[in-house]
């Protein structure tokens, strides 16, 4: 008697489909219904509905580790929590924060310590981060792709319930910010003029390489403390002069 063998799964057409999915009413994968499932959208006896609930409770274990990359620029961003068995869970963003937003986002459910650090080894720029920093250059980046219509990572619904809770976290003023402090608010016509540049260097395929337009515009406050500085030391340099 010959087994029948499963086809692929319907959304990726590339892991073998082993789940019945009623939405789709058809089978899926584990890694798609992991990323498709929803609490609201799922019917509630669906089988695979209860670990979803079990994760997003996850979000108030323990915290491990929060780090950030130091550079300017596209941050990295890293939120470990510790889970009962002492292993870790983690999620990692990419976040743009001067043009694309939210690129890039992974995670792992189940990594032991020693995985977990020999991975942020690789990373020497990672320094310790605040959470709710953290929160808001997320949501902030998660706003710029958006607005770009830039796609969201399908792996960020799956894992960014490990950050934490995201909807009470508050982004105001300009889309961007102040190159220089991170902080201060930009003009619109300035975010206007980054919104299309950035969108032509994303047509052109040339974002993240060395063929990339670098624009950076700082706040008010930054242009005017960086007019003082020079003012200080034209008048030092006059006063050399006269002695």
């Amino acid at each position: 008697m010959k087994m029948k063998k499963a086809k692929n799964c319907v959304i990726c057409n590339v892991r073998k489909g082993k789940r019945f999915c009623v939405k789709e009413n058809d089978f899926i994968c584990s890694r798609c219904c992991g990323l498709i499932r929803d609490t609201q959208l799922c019917p509630n006896d669906c089988p695979y509905l209860g670990s979803l609930i079990e994760k997003k409770e996850t979000g108030e274990l323990p915290i491990y580790k929060v780090l950030m990359t130091t550079p300017k620029g596209s941050r990295s961003i890293l939120v470990a929590r510790e889970k009962e068995n002492g292993n870790l869970q983690f999620v990692s963003f990419m976040v743009d924060e001067w043009k694309m937003g939210l690129k890039d986002c992974f995670g792992n459910y189940d990594i032991s310590k020693r995985e977990f650090n020999k991975l942020v080894a690789r990373m020497p720029q990672y320094a310790d981060a605040d959470i709710d920093e953290c929160k808001e250059m997320v949501k902030r980046g998660v706003l710029i792709a958006e607005t770009l219509g830039l796609k969201i990572p399908r792996e960020f619904r799956e894992f960014k319930h490990i950050l934490g809770d995201l909807d009470k976290v508050e982004v105001t003023g300009s889309l961007y910010k102040c190159f220089k402090c991170g902080k201060g608010d930009l003009p619109d016509e300035i975010v206007e003029q980054i919104k299309e540049v950035t969108l032509h260097d994303v047509a052109a395929g040339v974002c993240g390489t060395e063929d990339e337009t670098m624009i950076f515009f700082v706040c008010d406050k930054c242009r005017g403390e960086k007019e003082e500085v020079r003012v200080e030391k034209r008048v030092e340099v006059i006063e050399e002069e006269v002695e």
